[in-house]
This record gives structure tokens, C-alpha cells and sequence, in this order.
């Protein structure tokens, strides 16, 4: 007999709960499948019908995350025909911020390096389509921009995260349009 969807679906968000207070405290190495499970109130079984290992856990979170922003990018932020800075990084902001305690993780300084990877090639064609010159540029030239662009991103989307009481978006943005723009 199989379980109800709802069932199943609570099952695997206690699984990620539990994984996450753990993970946000400490390295994925250092985390057991014992200890997420007693944590969830499961047995280990349990957890393996679901996961082949606490690395497959962590990717559905970080999938889930990416999915959504991937989402928000291409439906959203790709369809106009020119940067509105203020409204694509709010934008951006505005689910990093409703994410918070992952992102603060993820792309801190303990973060999953692929989640950082990962997260600059979903806002690269962004930076690529409007921000980066279309003429003038020799291949390793534009990479090296780009780069430059997506680890600032980064970078200050993790300080701001990471501040106990963060500036608001509008003021975040005011400081980067005010300062580097």
C-alpha cells in the first residue's frame, strides 16, 4: 500500500528541517543520518527511502532554491528589453531575504561552493544580456567581467544576509546605485 502524497511530502520536510538545524550549524561531514533522524523522530529506514545519503538532502534544498530562482529570472527578470536595476536586484533580494536562512548558509563563508557556482550561472544570462557591453569585449575579457560582477553579487548579498539587523532592500540597492552604478 502506498502512503498519501501529503504523508510523503510531510516525511521528506521533517527530514530537511532536521538536516538544516543541523547543516546550519556544522559541516555536512560532520553530520550523521542517525542524528537527523532521531532529530525528525523517524528511524534511519525511513530516511533512506527518501535519500541515498545526506549529500542527496542537501541537493534537494539547493535544487528547490535554484529552481525558484532559475524561475524568477527567465519568466521574469529575462522577458524585458532593458535592466531596471532596482527592480530585478529587489527582485533577487526580496527571495534571498524570504530564504534567508538558507542563503545566509549556503553562500557564507561555510557555504556549499556549488550552491555559489550554481547560483552565479543562474543570474549570469541576466548579467550577460544587459549589463555586459555586447560590443568591444574579447571572450576572456567578457568572462573575466562577468565574474567580476557575479562574485560582487555574491559577496554582498552574503555581508548583507549575514548582518544581525540587514538594511533594508531599498537601501541596499541606494547604496549600490549611489556608490558603484
Amino acid at each position: 500500500m502506498r502512503k498519501q502524497p501529503q504523508v510523503t511530502e510531510q516525511t521528506r520536510a521533517n527530514l530537511r528541517a532536521a538536516f538544516w538545524e543541523l547543516y546550519a550549524q556544522r559541516p555536512i561531514e560532520k553530520i550523521s543520518v542517525r542524528e537527523i533522524t532521531e532529530r525528525a523522530g523517524y528511524n534511519r529506514a525511513t530516511f533512506y527511502l527518501y535519500y541515498h545519503d545526506v549529500y542527496e538532502l542537501l541537493d534537494e534544498i539547493e535544487d528547490q532554491l535554484l529552481d525558484g530562482l532559475s524561475s524568477l529570472v527567465n519568466d521574469r527578470l529575462m522577458r524585458g528589453e532593458r535592466l531596471d536595476f532596482s527592480q530585478h536586484m529587489g527582485t533577487i533580494l526580496q527571495m534571498a531575504q524570504r530564504y534567508r536562512g538558507y542563503f545566509e548558509v549556503l553562500v557564507g563563508e561555510r557555504g556549499d561552493p556549488t550552491f555559489v557556482r550554481r547560483f552565479k550561472e543562474v543570474l549570469a544570462p541576466l548579467l550577460e544580456r544587459f549589463v555586459l557591453p555586447a560590443d568591444g569585449l574579447a571572450p576572456q575579457e567578457a568572462r573575466v567581467l562577468l565574474e567580476f560582477y557575479l562574485s560582487g553579487i555574491v559577496a554582498a548579498v552574503s555581508t548583507w544576509l549575514s548582518e544581525d539587523e540587514p538594511m533594508s532592500i531599498d537601501q541596499l540597492i541606494d547604496l549600490i546605485v549611489r556608490q558603484v552604478l
